[in-house]
């Protein structure tokens, strides 16, 4: 009896409007940081090393396109223990045109972003597709069903993480450093919904690294709450690319404007604005973009990282834009080296012209063409902005140690085949 009382008393805040809880992302990561002591050294280094990339690429990155849009393979595993909860395909195809609706600002409810904060909404620039092919390298739909015991528990309460491990009733994930993983569960308690979503951070452990969603919140499901458009898992997908609640996860029982969520751009808010769409302005210490300008901006509520109504929810600002592409070029980088949406590695696509090795490198790659007849070997960051041209002739090595970490983009052409790619550069 004193065990069952006390796991309803940690129900009890997800308990305290509508009984539902619309993301336990920032509890999450305190289970996670409570039980490995070196996580939170950790998580400010990784801090440290986006915002060193950040100051190096920032303005450049706000004035121009990528010349490449970022595309992230994700596999989605239905754990279900009915018929019901084994959800159709259907609804994941559509959550993943909401996830690149909303990520490269194509959403069609964008038009009633308010003027205040529509100039500075971002596309992002990032695509995700079902993933084509598994990490075995045979080909894929990008999901997976297994059906669960009748016994298992999936919920944050009882069950955190049951999901993630198929010794625990749920499914193992794909490499999480190639994948983006997202497990589709019923994490009910008691027959209540009490949480929507929850996700990792960049930088955790590898072996829970992922999103996971209510079922019947994928896609567009008729469910009887204001979070029936598919924005949770917009959210969650957020966390994991590094973004933090817009009020900064910083109060704990009184609501307070002195937390950041690491984004200028994203007006100070004391608190989540709770599943409502009121217009309120709930801070008056803003950062400098705001302040400099004179303006002190209302609760950004059209923000994807807010909890308001799915209606509602618009936008990712240029700052988050930055923020998430900070930690693609460092903590997950791997990612933008993925196989996964295509049946061959990048390099493998143009072996007959060119091969690129090793990758990831460190310091030195190997350029290897089919010939020895002269070409030019180009090295672009991910915004397009050529970093340097090399004349090849034969089998080179390359010295990359002096540009940045993160992605390089190359491009070459010989005997009128052009080849194109990606060298992921890292310090491990």
């Amino acid at each position: 009896m004193k065990k069952l009382l006390t796991h309803l008393l940690l129900l009890f805040p997800f308990c305290t409007f509508s009984q539902i809880n619309k993301c336990y992302t920032d509890h999450a990561k305190q289970n996670y940081l409570n039980s490995d002591n070196a996580m939170h050294r950790q998580y400010l280094n990784q801090e440290a090393a986006v915002r060193q990339w950040i100051s190096a690429n920032k303005d450049l990155i706000k004035n121009q396109k990528n010349s490449v849009v970022v595309q992230i393979p994700v596999v989605f595993h239905v754990v279900y223990k009915n018929a019901t909860q084994d959800i159709a395909d259907s609804n994941i195809f559509r959550q993943v045109d909401i996830l690149n609706d909303c990520f490269r600002l194509q959403n069609s409810n964008f038009s009633q972003t308010r003027a205040i904060f529509d100039t500075i909404a971002a596309d992002v620039e990032v695509e995700f597709c079902l993933a084509t092919t598994d990490p075995a390298g045979n080909p894929t739909t990008g999901i997976t069903k297994t059906q669960a015991p009748a016994g298992s528990f999936f919920d944050p309460i009882l069950g955190f993480d049951n999901v993630k491990s198929s010794a625990t009733g749920g499914k193992d994930p794909w490499p999480s450093d190639q994948y983006l993983n997202v497990w589709v569960c019923d994490m009910s308690f008691l027959g209540l919904v009490v949480v929507l979503g929850y996700a990792t951070f960049p930088g955790g452990d590898p072996t829970v690294d992922g999103v996971v969603i209510q079922y019947n919140f994928i896609g567009f499901q008729t469910n009887g709450t204001t979070n029936e458009m598919g924005r949770t898992t917009v959210h969650e997908v957020g966390h994991w690319m590094g973004l933090r609640h817009i009020w900064g996860d910083g109060q704990l029982s009184a609501p307070l404007c002195d937390s950041t969520d690491y984004v200028d751009d994203t007006p100070n808010a004391d608190t989540a604005s709770q599943q409502s769409c009121v217009i309120k302005n709930t801070c008056s210490n803003e950062s400098p973009y705001w302040t400099l300008a004179g303006i002190d901006p209302p609760d950004m509520i059209e923000n994807y990282m807010d909890y308001s109504y799915d209606e509602c929810m618009t936008m990712f600002t240029e700052g988050q834009k930055v923020r998430m592409l900070g930690f693609l070029n460092t903590t997950r980088a791997s990612i933008l080296t993925s196989p996964g949406c295509s049946t061959t590695s990048v390099n493998e696509i143009y072996l007959d012209v060119v091969s690129v090795y090793p990758n990831p490198a460190k310091e030195k790659v190997v350029v290897d063409p089919i010939s020895d007849q002269p070409f030019y070997f180009t090295l672009s960051d991910v915004t397009g902005r050529l970093l340097q041209t090399f004349l090849i002739s034969g089998k080179t090595e390359l010295d990359i140690s002096g540009f940045s970490n993160g992605v390089l983009l190359y491009e070459t052409e010989q005997s009128g085949k052009q080849s194109f790619g990606k060298i992921l550069k890292t310090d491990f």
